[in-house]
């Protein structure tokens, strides 16, 4: 057996003693603690994906150990939120008592979390929800965190839901929650770059962890120039409403520099340099355990919808009236007009960025990987992909000829956006060119014949100076 296999299946299987090993380290050191447990977190989606080709009872092991976590850190927190510290070693004894009754009595039920996709949903809500309760204890522990802090608390009873969101993205919009969903998913994104055989896919996804850790949250949060970012162009890393409000002061280099670095970049290297580098959301749905949530572009019935590279009218409507909105709500901030208390671009950012992306996140089993490629909601991406599509990036191929013949049609079914028609382009043209094409290039780390090659503003250069040399 694979001696890497081999380790995570002792981690899995001994997976309580650990847990133990944890609540006793969560007795000294609570802080380091959670990032320990973090890091366990990620081994175990590891160890899950190393098992997903067959039935077994890791999944349902994954489940235990995660509510039992969850268990911990909630108790944490609101021990922290209420005062109330007593709580604490009850939750540790329940703990203590699951475990040594999992060592006795293990596991048998079996499942596969690929083809059931309740089980795969479970595992992500339940990995957001941890990362959700360490991060908010975290942030009280520091003394830093108002529980409102996001939109601000509203005393209306029909305003109760918003409430919750505000709570909800005060702790999403955090840097400490930034920190923690990176270290769990950093651990499978090491995994994934192990595999990867493409020295290109390698540079790009060590390219991605390093802008996800210096440009979102270094930069604009811990950095000597934090307060600075604003006026920088290229730093307005989710568009409108990122830092501020639509002011004067900043407009032109900050506001106005981004949206036109970006657009120049997305023309020359198409929109991966925003949607498989720079952005946070590819490092959140590219690890290896994420990866493999693409199977349910084709088994689940809303990713289904979304698969190849046609723009469906729902998808036009969706990104038309996101970007009408947007820009009426620009128009607004600019204005200094206000909705429930909030700058208009700064509540639609953060309530896509900080509350609707993650709900897409735990439900990728029911709308398959990239929803937010393949809905058109996020403007951002769309922005980018609009400039990525009149550019010169493209996928080609050396040889058509090996594409007609091509028995496995790899290349469709690695892509995780579900682009499955790019072979009938290869055939016809040579090449293949869509709006929703991020540029992930795991069609080009599957395909058989390394027959796949990515075209942008390097190609064009070389062939450039090659015809001026003949």
């Amino acid at each position: 057996m694979n001696v890497k296999v081999t380790i995570f299946h002792y981690i899995l299987d001994r997976s309580y003693v650990f847990l133990l090993f944890i609540l006793f380290i969560s007795l000294i050191f609570p802080i380091v603690s959670a990032f320990i447990s973090l890091i366990f977190v990620g081994l175990l989606f590891q160890g899950i994906y190393l098992r997903r080709q067959s039935s077994t009872n890791s999944p349902y092991i994954v489940l235990e150990i995660l509510s039992i976590l969850l268990l911990i850190y909630t108790v944490q927190f609101f021990a922290y939120l209420l005062k109330i510290t007593d709580i604490i070693p009850l939750s540790y004894s329940v703990v203590i008592f699951l475990s040594l009754y999992r060592l006795k009595r293990g596991i048998k039920k079996k499942t596969n979390y690929l083809q059931n996709s309740k089980i795969a949903f479970a595992l992500l809500l339940l990995a957001f929800l941890l990362s959700w309760f360490i991060s908010g204890f975290l942030d009280l522990s520091q003394g830093n965190f108002s529980v409102f802090g996001q939109f601000g608390y509203f005393s209306y009873p029909f305003l109760a839901f918003m409430n919750f969101i505000s709570a909800f993205a005060s702790v999403t919009a955090s840097p400490w929650f930034m920190i923690d969903m990176g270290i769990w998913l950093g651990v499978i994104g090491i995994f994934r770059i192990i595999e990867y055989n493409k020295i290109e896919n390698k540079i790009r996804y060590l390219l991605m962890m390093f802008a996800y850790a210096f440009y979102s949250i270094y930069l604009p949060t811990f950095s000597p120039i934090s307060s600075e970012v604003k006026y920088i162009p290229y730093m307005w890393f989710n568009g409108l409403g990122t830092y501020g409000p639509v002011k004067s002061s900043y407009l032109l280099d900050g506001i106005i520099g981004t949206f036109t670095v970006t657009a120049i970049l997305s023309f020359m290297f198409g929109s991966r340099q925003i949607c498989s580098v720079t952005c946070t959301a590819p490092y959140m749905l590219q690890g290896t355990f994420l990866n493999s949530m693409k199977n349910y572009n084709r088994s689940s019935k809303v990713g289904r919808k979304t698969l190849t590279s046609r723009i469906s009218s729902w998808y036009k409507w969706i990104m038309a009236i996101t970007w009408i909105s947007l820009l009426i709500l620009a128009i607004l901030s600019y204005l200094k007009f206000s909705i429930l208390g909030n700058d208009p671009t700064m509540l639609y950012t953060s309530l896509y960025f900080n509350v609707i992306w993650y709900f897409q996140f735990m439900l990728m089993p029911f709308l398959g990987n990239y929803a937010c490629v393949n809905n058109g909601i996020c403007a951002w991406g769309s922005f980018n992909q609009f400039f990525g599509y009149l550019g010169l990036f493209k996928l080609k191929v050396r040889d058509p000829k090996k594409c007609l013949t091509c028995k496995t049609v790899d290349c469709a079914y690695a892509c995780p956006v579900g682009l499955t028609d790019m072979r009938a382009s290869f055939i016809k043209k040579g090449e293949f060119k869509s709006f929703k094409c991020i540029g992930v290039g795991d069609c080009l780390e599957v395909c058989p014949y390394n027959n796949i090659t990515f075209y942008d503003a390097r190609s064009w250069i070389k062939e450039k100076f090659t015809l001026n040399k003949l």
